[in-house]
């Protein structure tokens, strides 16, 4: 009977810990508990300071139109060589005039991709961070709440610009996100930013044309897949 205890005990254990790894189907540790298990530890250092939401820390299925079967190839082949698109400091806009067909989910995946490229000897380093942008920009306005996020934002490796144009952009927000991009470019370091506006022009009217050309230079994806939520 103890024996048999002990056995369904490690059997729950085990099971628990694969609910909440990233690597649950491949993983082939005989211990059991996360706890000591590296990968995860570091793999959840980097997921947990990257500003994504709790509840899409892990990479989601997405389904293709027949419409968007090129740029899921395109987004497919940055995701699996972001290593090399990171350290060129390379730039992706992903856009679509359609909500719900894929693009932050996009961006959240190829961030993750990213993280599981790095976990092996990241230590306490945060290498990349998800930025909602309306949602950063009210924080921009507020002096009282803590910063450390800013830093973040400066001088992570990448950087998801989340629904960077939602609204028309006021003066002072636009030269505020313009500083931070800016500062990011200059230093080499790779954004994906995901949006509604599709044209170049509609982009200068909503972020202002210094703005919107550095967005306007990145590889730039647009999605036509109707709206899946």
């Amino acid at each position: 009977m103890a024996r048999r205890y002990v056995k369904e005990r490690s059997a729950d254990r085990l099971l628990m810990r694969n609910e909440k790894c990233w690597y649950k189907d491949v993983c082939k540790r005989a211990d059991f508990g996360c706890s000591n298990c590296i990968r995860y530890l570091e793999m959840s250092y980097l997921v947990e300071n990257s500003g994504i939401p709790e509840n899409q820390q892990k990479p989601i299925s997405l389904r293709c139109d027949a419409v968007d079967k090129k740029a899921f190839e395109n987004l497919f082949e940055i995701k699996n060589d972001i290593l090399r698109f990171v350290e060129n400091g390379n730039n992706l806009y992903i856009t679509s005039e359609n909500t719900g067909n894929g693009k932050t989910s996009w961006a959240r995946k190829i961030l993750l991709k990213y993280f599981d490229c790095v976990w092996a000897g990241n230590g306490f380093c945060v290498r990349g961070y998800f930025a909602h942008v309306p949602t950063l920009l009210n924080i921009l306005k507020d002096f009282k709440t803590d910063r450390t996020w800013l830093q973040t934002c400066l001088y992570s490796d990448l950087v998801v610009w989340d629904d960077i144009a939602s609204t028309k952009l006021s003066d002072y927000d636009a030269t505020q996100l313009l500083s931070i991009i800016d500062s990011r470019i200059n230093q080499g370091k790779s954004n994906i930013y995901t949006g509604n506006i599709t044209t170049k022009k509609e982009l200068e009217e909503v972020l202002g044309a210094r703005l919107a050309s550095r967005i306007w230079s990145s590889v730039i994806i647009e999605l036509k897949g109707k709206d899946r939520r």
